[in-house]
């Protein structure tokens, strides 16, 4: 989807989802409201969020971080928490993590002074704003230099009803041996003014799975596993997040699969994927026929997708099937190889395009190195021959080689 098509659709969907606007206390409601929603059948109007930005500033001593601490209309925000978090890496200590804190003056401006600037230690600036949490992406200090940086704070709703909240789904799967693994990539795009912090909002994990696990992170949105279902946390303000988790299903041998994925709320768009094979066919209740599509390296996905209509039945899971499973043997496992390759290169395809390139590149080498690992376990079992072994290794580091050439 183009990305005016996607906004054109996203503001109609959050136009019919969306109920009664959110105001900042204090805020009179008025026909200019930008919040307001336009009585005539009108849909509401995006909300473009002003910049966050962290720049290096020389005019700054050395280890210095000026912060000026906005609102959603760019003015300063005067006597607000900021708090500085600082990691520090330590081959021998391990990580370590401390905090400073500061109150924004009459112009919202904050500094912190003498701070260490050796390459082992990160930087981020954040502020808990009424109750929300709000954070610049991570830094480190240069030497001899500083940073000037600028964050922005939201009013904050726990209410879904009160933001303009749109999310799409991305659901893709793997054949791993003796499981299916399964990685959710959940985006959403907030088009108000006020910030969206989930109570209580749980996305249902299928009946047997087992390894649940997040995708590290440097934001503070994401998802804990309580009760059988990946709840979300975090806060969410104006702009593009995304969350990552992903879980698996042990394989009984049969030929079949199915499970229920959940979705998040007010869900625009979704799509389910997984490498193609011989005889496998990919299938999702009520989504359109699949297309076959490759990636940059010519591999072949199974891609279906579905995009909502204001006026479609609320979804809450996606119920996904899987046909033509490779049954146990030898095959099964070169099949279950070299699907882990495409699926690695297929992630890197798939998530990069939307703004995640660094964090999926690490994915992917992760994947392709367990996977030679895999192939190396099964060369000393004798379950590869080994011309296979060799031509399957070759495939494997060429892969890797490629992704590490990206990062």
């Amino acid at each position: 989807m183009h990305a005016r098509e996607h906004l054109t659709f996203a503001l109609a969907l959050a136009a019919a989802l969306a109920g009664p606007p959110a105001r900042a206390a204090g805020q009179a409601e008025s026909s200019s409201d930008p919040h307001a929603h336009a009585h005539a059948g009108s849909g509401p109007a995006m909300f473009e969020p002003p910049e966050d930005t962290e720049q290096a500033d020389a005019t700054l001593p050395p280890g210095t971080i000026a912060v000026d601490l906005r609102d959603a209309d760019d003015k300063p925000v005067p006597g607000q928490t900021v708090t500085l978090g600082i990691l520090i890496n330590s081959i021998a200590k391990g990580d370590s993590r401390k905090h400073l804190q500061a109150q924004t003056d009459d112009q919202g401006h904050v500094v912190f002074k003498d701070l260490e600037v050796a390459s082992n230690i990160a930087y981020r600036v954040g502020s808990p704003f009424q109750g929300g949490s709000f954070a610049a992406t991570p830094f480190q200090l240069e030497q001899s230099k500083a940073m000037r940086v600028v964050l922005h704070v939201y009013a904050v709703t726990h209410d879904l009803t009160k933001a303009l909240i749109v999310s799409e789904c991305t659901v893709a799967a793997e054949i791993r041996e003796d499981r299916l693994q399964v990685e959710e990539v959940l985006a959403f795009y907030n088009l108000g003014r006020v910030a969206w912090q989930p109570e209580g909002v749980a996305l249902p994990l299928p009946t047997g799975f087992t390894a649940f696990n997040t995708q590290a992170s440097m934001t503070d949105q994401g998802v804990d596993e309580v009760s059988g279902a990946a709840r979300l946390r975090g806060t969410f303000p104006p702009g593009r997040q995304t969350v990552e988790y992903r879980w698996q299903l042990p394989l009984s041998g049969e030929k079949d699969i199915s499970f229920e994925a959940g979705v998040p709320p007010h869900m625009a768009a979704a799509r389910v994927l997984m490498p193609a094979a011989t005889d496998l066919t990919l299938t999702a209740e009520g989504f359109p026929a699949p297309d076959i599509r490759r990636d940059a390296q010519g591999q072949r996905f199974i891609v279906l997708e579905r995009r909502m209509r204001p006026e479609d039945t609320k979804l809450t899971s996606l119920a996904v099937g899987i046909h033509g499973l490779p049954t146990p043997g030898p095959g099964r496992l070169v099949a279950t190889l070299l699907a882990a390759c495409g699926v690695a290169a297929g992630l890197v395809f798939t998530l990069s395009r939307r703004g995640r390139s660094h964090r999926t590149e690490s994915q992917a080498q992760s994947a392709l190195l367990e996977e030679l690992g895999e192939l190396e376990r099964a060369r000393r079992q004798g379950e590869v021959g080994p011309k296979t072994h060799e031509r399957m290794r070759r495939e494997i580091i060429d892969m890797l080689a490629r992704t590490l050439a990206r990062t």
